[in-house]
């Protein structure tokens, strides 16, 4: 199709040429003063309708590429050369010949036939010519004066040079437009790939132009700006983020990393506030530059993650190799106690058994934690499954005292999970509750759960306590494995329920409630019923 393309603006720039050298010829011709300027010998009103004649062919070829007909445009280009070639011998052969003022038309014939037909066929046309102005004189003609035979030789050496020369010159302009097609085809092609690059990229990324405008940019730059109104064309950087743009205006502002945080304030961005972590790179010898964005957030967040999982290989490994020293001072303990009488020793040995268990049990939910076991999931009817768990779990001293009120829940509605590892859950978040939920007017313990679709594969399982809610520093930290504020905790609950979670593909977010207290959120795979919503 490109070929095609080049094949068309060629006879469209040749025809054109031909037209005006024809005019040219006719207008010249046609002056009253024709034969002074030009010697036409006795063929002037003969020579007058040939150019006539050229000219109007001329004229039709141009209304035959008009209407693109024939509509190969290899045809048009034989139909020319053929008709030009007839022309171009017509006007040599009444106009004095190799000697007369047309002896520089088989040149220029021999230049548009190798721009039209190229190689061979060109060459074909070129031989043919030759042959004919060689046979002419030899033959005798109508020109009265022959010119000399070293001449003619000459004059034939000079036509195939041409013909040669300028058979090169078409194929290396070729050659060279299809390099620089091949060329702008590949500068498309990684353009695009560049494209989808940035697009796919886990970092944010804006590039701006001189007069601060954004002109690229991928979906998570245009979330984490929090602009609602992007469109194709650029957008001022004043406008997608005013807090990101006075920074940028800052001298001390070069290539770098900064901290901005991000203000609710202007009506086209989101509510809230974030913190980003942008860096400001200058393109060498270009009117463009790069930012670079990134949650500063989720970057705590994922270091944090990768310091807990080594925190966590440490711990099992620690774990690991005190479990059996310690079951040694265990069994050795109580050996002992069973052979000292007095009280007040035997107290002591208490205390080491209690603190053995204790630390035992620490070891226990570390192991646990490290190499959970997988998840055997099955569908959960919550309504009846929620009643029989709260009840066993109310048997638990500690739990007895604790009102829980367990809101209506649609009988149809099932969770896809592992049955004792979700029970292990509740039982952490109820004895959380516990601890710190606790009403800080009568002391009372009181939960309520409450369970509703979160969309159609996510059943969200709410859990509120009415206590004094949590610090939001403690809040940060409050899935942290060994993080505490009670002495007497391990600090393993939460960060086992939340890995239990992850093993049934649920997860739990935690946050104060407005009204007071915490709220957690569960949120846990749907067992849906075909045809069920």
């Amino acid at each position: 199709m490109p070929e095609m393309v080049g094949d068309w603006r060629r006879l469209w720039g040749i025809s054109a040429y031909r037209l005006l050298i024809t005019a040219v010829i006719a207008v010249l011709l046609h002056l009253p003063a024709s034969e002074t300027i030009i010697d036409l010998g006795g063929h002037v009103t003969l020579l007058r309708v040939l150019t006539l004649v050229a000219a109007a062919v001329s004229l039709g070829y141009l209304l035959a590429l008009l209407l693109q007909w024939p509509v190969q445009p290899r045809r048009h280009a034989w139909i020319q050369v053929s008709t030009d070639t007839l022309l171009v011998l017509l006007l040599l052969y009444f106009g004095g010949g190799v000697s007369g003022p047309f002896s520089i038309l088989p040149f220029l014939l021999l230049v548009s036939t190798a721009s039209l037909l190229r190689g061979k066929s060109a060459f074909v046309f070129v031989w043919i010519l030759l042959t004919l102005l060689v046979g002419e004189p030899l033959l005798g003609g109508m020109t009265t004066v022959h010119p000399p035979l070293g001449q003619l030789f000459i004059y034939i050496l000079a036509l195939v040079a041409v013909a040669v020369l300028a058979d090169s010159l078409v194929i290396s302009l070729e050659r060279g437009n299809r390099l620089a097609l091949q060329r702008d085809a590949e500068v498309v092609n990684l353009n695009a790939l560049n494209r989808e690059i940035v697009q796919h990229m886990d970092v944010g990324v804006f590039v701006l132009d001189r007069q601060n405008r954004v002109i690229l940019s991928n979906p998570i730059a245009r979330t984490l700006s929090g602009y609602r109104l992007w469109t194709s064309a650029p957008a001022d950087l004043d406008l997608v983020q005013p807090q990101l743009a006075s920074a940028l205006q800052q001298p001390a502002q070069g290539d770098g990393e900064m901290v901005i945080t991000l203000g609710g304030r202007d009506p086209t961005l989101q509510d809230g506030a974030q913190t980003l972590l942008v860096r400001n790179i200058a393109l060498p010898r270009s009117p463009y530059r790069l930012l670079l964005l990134r949650d500063a957030s989720a970057l705590r967040a994922r270091e944090r993650e990768a310091q807990l999982a080594a925190l966590g290989r440490l711990a099992a490994n620690i774990a690991h190799e005190i479990r059996n020293p310690l079951s040694v001072i265990r069994h050795a303990g109580n050996l002992l106690g069973e052979r000292v009488e007095n009280p007040d020793s035997r107290h002591l040995f208490e205390i080491l058994e209690r603190e053995t268990v204790r630390i035992n049990a620490i070891v226990e939910s570390v192991l646990e934690m490290a190499r959970p076991s997988p998840a055997h999931s099955e569908p959960i009817p919550l309504a009846n499954w929620l009643q029989v768990l709260i009840a066993q779990l109310q048997a638990d001293p500690l739990l007895a005292p604790m009102t829980i009120v367990v809101w209506e829940i649609p009988p149809q509605l099932q969770v896809y999970a592992d049955p004792a590892q979700l029970r292990q859950v509740f039982w952490n978040l109820l004895h959380n509750s516990a601890q710190y939920g606790v009403t800080e007017e009568d002391a009372t313990m009181r939960v309520e759960i409450e369970t509703v679709h979160a969309d159609k594969e996510t059943v969200m399982v709410t859990l509120r306590d009415f206590g004094s809610g949590v610090h939001p520093e403690v809040m940060e930290r409050i899935f942290e494995p060994f993080f505490t504020t009670n002495s007497q905790g391990t600090g393993l609950g939460l960060s086992m329920v939340r890995e239990l979670l992850r093993i049934n593909g649920g997860r739990i977010d935690c946050e104060n409630h407005p009204q007071g207290g915490v709220l957690f959120r569960i949120f846990l795979p749907c067992w849906c019923l075909e045809g069920e919503e």
